[in-house]
């Protein structure tokens, strides 16, 4: 009995999002990872210096090699897969082995088109019952192109708006997102740019 498989039949989508609410990020820091590098104890020999918000909110900003706010594109397959379910007909699994984000930028940071961020303070929780300040940036008005490669005989371009539009309601993107709990990094496709197939 001869094996028949499907083939594969790639395209890449060019899809602009558009936040529909603001977007908080909160990249870690070369002090933040240092520290995660430490011991316990090392972590307590260290000697405590003065807060610097401004420092601290540009330390938590993605910005591309060029040095433009940016997003980091696995954090928006991440919400897309998330948003996939067998109860809505499409399996995360299938989204994991049929749409991935080309290598087009640098470090997967791609540009926004944004307004300035604005710089927020909040107090969250750290391990257990402790809190403490973070100082990120909030972006108000925010959007994205992002380059999209996905297997048509799995997936169509309609399931893939599909997918984007559910993860930008109920997943989101960044800190206190949907996802999490938050009203933050909400998004939709941007029906005012043309979709590019190439």
């Amino acid at each position: 009995m001869a094996l028949t498989i499907k083939p594969i039949k790639p395209a890449i989508y060019e899809i602009t999002i558009k936040g529909t609410s603001p977007l908080i990020q909160h990249k870690w820091s070369n002090k933040g990872l240092n520290m995660l590098a430490m011991t316990a104890a090392e972590r307590k020999k260290q000697p405590k210096v003065a807060r610097n918000p401004e420092q601290d909110t540009l330390d938590a900003t993605y910005f591309t090699p060029d040095g433009e706010y940016a997003i980091p594109l696995m954090a928006f397959k991440a919400a897309v897969i998330s948003a996939a379910h067998k109860d809505l007909g499409i399996e995360k699994t299938l989204v994991r082995k049929s749409l991935f984000i080309p290598n087009e930028f640098p470090g997967m940071l791609a540009p926004m088109v944004c307004s300035d961020p604005i710089l927020r303070e909040d107090i969250v929780r750290v391990g257990q019952n402790q809190t403490d300040i973070r100082h990120r940036p909030m972006f108000e008005k925010w959007s994205v192109r992002i380059p999209l490669q996905v297997d048509e005989g799995n997936l169509s371009l309609q399931n893939v708006i599909d997918l984007i539009t559910r993860a930008g309601f109920s997943v989101g993107i960044g800190e206190w997102r949907p996802e999490k709990g938050g009203e933050f990094g909400r998004f939709e496709v941007d029906t005012s740019v043309e979709i590019i197939v190439r």
